[in-house]
């Protein structure tokens, strides 16, 4: 009887390929032949979400595809937890579906087991991740350092992202992480400034970044922003909040969404206060901030569509819409 490891290279990168990630990892570790083979066939992953998050002491590591719910084996998500335990040991938890395996590493700090087990998931061959977050809170950047800093994304895309998650309390952790990932393919950037609250932020550094200019949504919680209005135009989607908001930035925005080319526009402007809230009344004639209101204007150059702009206590939001969604009773500004 053939044994695996004598059988053909075709047949073997075909079971490899048929395959999840838990169980390539484990035939590995089955003998020195097949993790040879493995790591010179680099078979394609079934990874295309991960997740890196923490508290004091921990670090855990969220692994999986196509928001698969279920927990290892019944399902291909993978759950690892890693501990510090006193004198530099490491204890690391696996959640998996019912049971709870634990495992201690001895004379390891917890952060370097982690780091090696996060170079072992770069070295393999992965696909465009749909989404990876990491929170810098509580996560050391070291790692990071470790595994990319002798590779640029420019050239071999080590990190190649749609959905790029950042949590942190500091807009070095975010400027330091952008260039490991591959601008090109960032779609959606995520920022959550934590215990933040009630702060403005500064983020000149940040909307330099390539990787900002080429992102289609942006979302940024926990702080107000301060830069120029002009330096979010390009984003298709946006959330973001203003100390204070002035009536020329509404305005601008207002003229953006009735002459883009884009059909598929959405704004969400939260801020803290209005410049001058009578000049705002005074321009949109009846909207106030004290209750819900909505302003529904004609796009010059397109029969398809109106802009609305909802006014609400605490946000403005701009929308471009179909026409026929739109009650013929209401009011459309000329």
């Amino acid at each position: 009887m053939v044994s695996l490891i004598d059988m053909p290279e075709v047949p073997m990168k075909t079971i490899l390929e048929k395959i999840g990630y838990v169980e390539i990892q484990c035939l590995r570790k089955t003998c020195h032949s097949l993790r040879n083979f493995i790591d010179y066939f680099k078979p394609d992953q079934s990874i295309d979400v991960m997740e890196i998050s923490g508290t004091a002491g921990i670090i855990s590591l969220l692994i999986y595809q196509n928001d698969d719910s279920q927990l290892y084996p019944n399902g291909q998500k993978v759950h690892v937890e890693y501990q510090a335990l006193d004198g530099e040991n490491t204890e690391i938890t696996w959640f998996r579906k019912n049971k709870y395996p634990k495992k201690t590493i001895l004379h390891e700090n917890f952060s370097e087991v982690f780091s090696r087990d996060f170079g072992l998931i770069l070295e393999c061959k992965l696909p465009i991740l749909r989404k990876f977050s990491i929170d810098f809170k509580y996560t050391s950047k070291q790692f990071l350092k470790k595994h990319l800093l002798n590779k640029s994304p420019i050239k071999t895309n080590t990190l190649i992202i749609k959905t790029n998650t950042l949590i942190t309390q500091r807009q070095d952790d975010i400027l330091s992480f952008l260039p490991y990932i591959c601008a090109d393919t960032l779609k959606k950037l995520e920022i959550e400034f934590v215990d933040l609250s009630g702060t403005s932020m500064n983020i000149s550094k940040i909307v330099e970044q390539e990787h900002w200019k080429k992102a289609k949504e942006l979302h940024i919680h926990g702080v107000s922003v301060m830069a120029g209005i002009q330096n979010f135009e390009h984003f298709s989607y946006l959330v973001v909040k203003f100390d204070v908001l002035y009536l020329k930035d509404v305005l601008y925005l207002k003229e953006l969404f009735l002459h883009t080319p884009s059909t598929s526009k959405q704004y969400r402007i939260n801020f803290r206060n209005l410049s001058d809230r009578d000049a705002f009344i005074r321009e949109f004639s009846h909207p106030t901030t004290e209750r819900r209101e909505q302003l529904i204007f004609e796009r010059p150059d397109d029969k398809e569509h109106f802009v609305t702009i909802g006014f609400f206590p605490k946000f403005f939001e701009f929308n471009i819409v179909k026409k026929c969604i739109v009650p013929r009773d209401v009011e459309v500004v000329n």
